[in-house]
C-alpha cells in the first residue's frame, strides 16, 4: 500500500477548485439553509433549492435580480465585499409574498488570482421560528417572574432547579444562594412529612392537594405559606416537581383580627353574666370585710370568727380571681400555637362564662361526658370561642320559653381514624330550613342584631383543627350541632416531644 500524504490547505484549495461544479450541483444544492451568490453589483448569479424555500422565489425568477429582491437593503453588505471584509449578522428579508421576517446571514467575498474581491457568497437561516420560541420563553419568564406567588422548580432528585423574584423575596435569599440546593434547606421540620409524601404519591398518579407548610427564611424567620404542586415530566417519566407558594402570613393575621372580634362580639353579649358573677363574691367580700372594721373599731374580735371571715374572703377573692383569668384567657390575642387538650376540660372552661347566665334563663345545661381522658391537639381559645358560638345560639333559640342544652362527648372510628365527637343539641324550635343549608355562610344570621360571622368564624376554626363541623334539625324538636377533631393519643413525638394527632 502507497504511504497516505498529510494534507495541508493548498492541497485542499486544490481539491475545491477541481470539484466546484460538483461541489455546488449536489452538496450546496441541497442544503436546508439559504446559499446565495452575486457578483460586486448585487446580480444574483447562484440560488440553491434552500434558498428557493426560503424566499419563495423560483430560481428563473430571481437569478440576474438585485440581491435587494430579497430584502437586504440594510447594512450595506456589498460594501464590506468590496472591501474584502467578511459580515456576519442579523438582518430583515422580505419573501416573494411580501412576508419580512428576521435572518441571520454569513457573507464572505469570493476572490480572483489576484486576491480581489470579485463576488460575495452569502448563507442565510431563518430566525423567525427562534424569535418567536425566544420571545415565548421570555413573555413566559415574565409572567412567572411577576406572580405574586413564589415559583419553585424541583428536579427528580430533589434539587432546586429555578425560583422566581417573588420565592427570592419571600425568603430573603437571593438566586445563588437557593438554586441547586436541597428544597428540604429551606422548610420547617413538620412540613417535611407532606412534601415527602408528595414524592411518593408520583409513582401513583395522584392529584396532589394543596397543603400548608412552613418555610424558614435567610434571618430564621417562619412564614406560613400554602404550597400547590405539580408534577413535572419527561419521556413520560417522573422528572421533577413544581411547587406554587403563596405567603399567608397577611391571611393569618387578619383571619386572628377577625377571630378576636367575634371573641369580643361574644363577649359583649355575656357582659351582663360577667358583671353578676363578678359582684356577687365582690359584695359578699365587701361586706365582710366592713363587718371586720365595725369589730376592730369596738375591740370585740373573736379570733375564730375572723379566721372564718378572713377564709370567706379569701374564698371569693380566689373566685374572682379565677373567673377574671379565664376571661383574660379567652379576650387575649394568643397565636395559633396549638397543645395537647382534654376537650371536656375545655368545653368546661368555656361553659363557665355562660352558665350563671343560663340559670338565669330557665335553662338548663345538661353534660354526658365520655369517661375517659379525649386528647385533641388544639388551641383551647380558638375551641372554647366555638362551644360558646354554639350554646349561646342555643340560648337564644331557648330564650322566650326556656328548655335544655345538652353537651355529649365520646370517643369515635371513622373511616379507620381515630376522632373526638362532640354533639351540642338543644330543646328549641330548630333552624329554619332556608338557613341550614346556608348557616355556615358569612353574614347569615336569624338574629335582628347579630353579626352573621360566628358559625362561620367557628367553621373555620375546626376545619383550621382537622375538623368538622355539621348542623341539623332534631326529628322531635331543636337543632343538633356535631363536631368531630381528631384525637390524639398522650405519646411524646421523636423530634419535638409533644402531641400530635393519631392518623
Amino acid at each position: 500500500m502507497g504511504e497516505t500524504r498529510t494534507l495541508d490547505w493548498e492541497d485542499i484549495i486544490l481539491g475545491f477548485r477541481r470539484t466546484t461544479k460538483d461541489f455546488l450541483e449536489t452538496v450546496v444544492e441541497n442544503l436546508s439553509e439559504s446559499f446565495v451568490v452575486t457578483d460586486l453589483d448585487g446580480k444574483i448569479v447562484y440560488y440553491n433549492k434552500g434558498s428557493e424555500k426560503l424566499y419563495q422565489y423560483k430560481p428563473e425568477e430571481i437569478r440576474g435580480q438585485n440581491i435587494v429582491t430579497l430584502g437586504v437593503r440594510k447594512p450595506n453588505v456589498l460594501s464590506e465585499m468590496r472591501k474584502g471584509n467578511t459580515f456576519r449578522g442579523e438582518v430583515l428579508c422580505r419573501k416573494k409574498s411580501g412576508e419580512i421576517f428576521p435572518a441571520y446571514i454569513i457573507c464572505i467575498p469570493l476572490r480572483d488570482r489576484k486576491g480581489r474581491p470579485m463576488a460575495m457568497v452569502g448563507a442565510a437561516r431563518d430566525l423567525t421560528e427562534e424569535k418567536e420560541i425566544s420571545r415565548l420563553k421570555e413573555f413566559n419568564e415574565n409572567i412567572v417572574t411577576s406572580l405574586n406567588d413564589g415559583i419553585q422548580v424541583i428536579s427528580r432528585d430533589g434539587y432546586v432547579t429555578f425560583i422566581n423574584r417573588r420565592f427570592e423575596e419571600i425568603l430573603g435569599y437571593s438566586k445563588d444562594e437557593i438554586i441547586g440546593k436541597h428544597y428540604r434547606t429551606f422548610i420547617e421540620d413538620d412540613a417535611l412529612e407532606m412534601f415527602k409524601k408528595n414524592e411518593n404519591k408520583q409513582c401513583e398518579d395522584i392529584r396532589i392537594d394543596a397543603f400548608e407548610a412552613t418555610y424558614v427564611t435567610k434571618f430564621n424567620k417562619k412564614v406560613p405559606v400554602l404550597v400547590s404542586s405539580s408534577y413535572l415530566y419527561k419521556d413520560g417519566n417522573y422528572d421533577g416537581m413544581i411547587n406554587a407558594i403563596t405567603d399567608l402570613t397577611e391571611i393569618k393575621l387578619l383571619k386572628e383580627e377577625l377571630y378576636q372580634s367575634e371573641k369580643l362580639t361574644v363577649l359583649g353579649t355575656l357582659a351582663g353574666e360577667i358583671a353578676h358573677e363578678v359582684n356577687n363574691p365582690l359584695s359578699g367580700l365587701l361586706l365582710a370585710v366592713q363587718m371586720l372594721i365595725e369589730d376592730a373599731k369596738s375591740e370585740n374580735i373573736d379570733r375564730k370568727e375572723l379566721l372564718r371571715e378572713l377564709r370567706d374572703i379569701e374564698k371569693d377573692a380566689v373566685r374572682c380571681k379565677k373567673f377574671i383569668e379565664k376571661i383574660l384567657g379567652f379576650t387575649r390575642m394568643v397565636p395559633e400555637e396549638k397543645c395537647p387538650l382534654d376537650i371536656n376540660e375545655t368545653i368546661n372552661d368555656a361553659l363557665m362564662l355562660v352558665q350563671r347566665q343560663v340559670k338565669l334563663e330557665n335553662i338548663s345545661i345538661v353534660k354526658t361526658f365520655a369517661s375517659e381522658k379525649l386528647h385533641v391537639f388544639g388551641n383551647s381559645n380558638q375551641l372554647q370561642q366555638v362551644i360558646i358560638n354554639i350554646v349561646n345560639n342555643a340560648r337564644d333559640a331557648l330564650s322566650l320559653s326556656g328548655g335544655t342544652i345538652t353537651l355529649k362527648t365520646c370517643a369515635k372510628v371513622e373511616k379507620g381514624k381515630k376522632i373526638v365527637s362532640i354533639e351540642i343539641n338543644d330543646t328549641g324550635e330548630g333552624i329554619p330550613d332556608g338557613v341550614l343549608s346556608k348557616l355556615f355562610d358569612s353574614f347569615v344570621t336569624t338574629k335582628a342584631t347579630g353579626t352573621g360571622l360566628g358559625l362561620s368564624v367557628s367553621k373555620k376554626i375546626i376545619e383550621d383543627h382537622g375538623g368538622t363541623i355539621s348542623a341539623a334539625n332534631l326529628n322531635n324538636e331543636g337543632a343538633s350541632f356535631i363536631i368531630t377533631l381528631p384525637r390524639s393519643l398522650k405519646k411524646r413525638s421523636g423530634r419535638r416531644g409533644r402531641d400530635e394527632p393519631q392518623i
